[in-house]
């Protein structure tokens, strides 16, 4: 029953659920696009629609974490501190835009046509540099917990803490690799001329989503089993 436990303790939290949905989503794109039916396609764009009804309400928890984040003083460093505001601001810039885009979507809010695309384009835009930055703090983690390990010794004690840092540095490893396929696929979604924007065919663009997909729920068990 530990499975049944840990899937229902994964779906009872609003980031669990949210890996979950969006496993779904591009599962259902993916399957549509291989079988060329597009009834699936449209499931996993109504799945998509899902996480972003529910984003819509994140502004609020964003700017607590901002707020209590603040400069960045209880950083090592300040290209942490720096690399830790800049995630900040180009997250919460994100939600209104994304807010946005989908206000023009359903017709509240009118725009030209010319400027809803460069609404879209600043929305993709921004989740790609949030995501570059937490790519760049993952290498930095990656090179801390390196640094911390090597200055262990082999057996006792220290061997014992020093495989807790081999855990440690396996799963920032592997929340790298996902944090790469991300990109891809974030880039992907940019238009033609912005490095290989709309140059990658749906179906790998679903692929990648999904493994992405895969790999953060795998993760999220793997946080719990390593790190207890």
């Amino acid at each position: 029953m530990s499975v049944v436990e840990d899937i229902c303790e994964l779906l009872d939290s609003y980031n669990g659920r949210d890996k979950v949905v969006r496993l779904a989503c591009y599962s259902c794109k993916l399957y549509g696009c291989l079988r060329g039916e597009k009834p699936w396609e449209t499931a996993g764009s109504r799945l998509s629609g899902a996480r972003l009804m529910l984003r819509l309400f994140d502004d609020i928890p964003m700017l607590r974490h901002t707020y209590n984040y603040g400069l960045g003083r209880h950083e090592s460093s300040k290209v942490a501190a720096v690399l830790g505001v800049l995630a900040n601001v180009v997250d919460q810039t994100f939600l209104p835009v994304e807010k946005a885009c989908w206000l023009h979507e359903v017709g509240v809010l009118r725009l030209s046509a010319r400027a809803a695309e460069r609404l879209e384009v600043l929305s993709t835009a921004l989740w790609a540099a949030s995501l570059y930055i937490s790519l760049i703090q993952t290498i930095r983690s990656m090179r801390h917990t390196w640094w911390s390990r090597s200055c262990l010794a082999a057996g006792g004690e220290a061997g014992a803490a020093r495989r807790q840092l081999d855990a440690r540095l396996l799963l920032q490893a592997a929340a790298g690799g996902k944090l790469l396929l991300d990109i891809v696929h974030a880039v992907s979604c940019l238009p033609r001329g912005a490095l290989w924007g709309a140059r990658v065919p749906a179906a790998h663009v679903a692929a990648i989503a999904t493994a992405s997909s895969l790999a953060g729920i795998a993760l999220h068990f793997a946080r719990k089993r390593l790190l207890k």
